[in-house]
């Protein structure tokens, strides 16, 4: 088993590599709308390919650490990360505790973008729907 020292230091190399795939995700995520937006389909399954080898990473990540903080006897959640960082050195407290909340705003960034997207493909999919069940011209003046 690994010692507490190279739990914490998996977990802070682990939150590192989730900022920056988080920040992959903002730039997948605004590729995709631009796709959506171009009505093009190919490149939008391209990047719908992209994000999901993202995702299977940032869970992982997600659980081993959920499993630390549980290892340590924390809340599995962002108070038992702040919790644990508490117990840091000062430098090293301030790095994780800067680098969490960078992650934390990712995160909401990703799931802002994220919801745009979906109202944006629901409108396309409503518009489509319209289209083929009715007459072109029925479409325009429904409006």
């Amino acid at each position: 088993m690994n010692s507490p020292t190279d739990r914490v230091k998996a977990l802070l190399h682990d939150l590192h590599q989730d900022v920056q795939h988080y920040q992959r995700l903002v730039i997948l995520l605004g590729q995709q709308r631009e796709a959506m937006l171009a009505c093009h389909a190919v490149r939008s399954n391209e990047i719908g390919q992209a994000l999901m080898s993202v995702y299977p990473r940032l869970q992982a990540s997600a659980r081993r650490r959920s499993d630390t903080l549980a290892g340590f006897r924390l809340s599995q959640d962002g108070r038992g990360l702040l919790a644990l960082f508490s117990r840091l050195p000062a430098a090293i407290r301030q790095r994780a505790t800067a680098g969490w909340h960078q992650l934390e705003q990712q995160a909401l960034l990703c799931q802002q973008i994220n919801q745009r997207n979906g109202l944006l493909l629901n409108s396309q999919q409503e518009m489509l729907g319209t289209l083929l069940q009715n007459d072109p011209q029925d479409f325009l003046y429904s409006r």
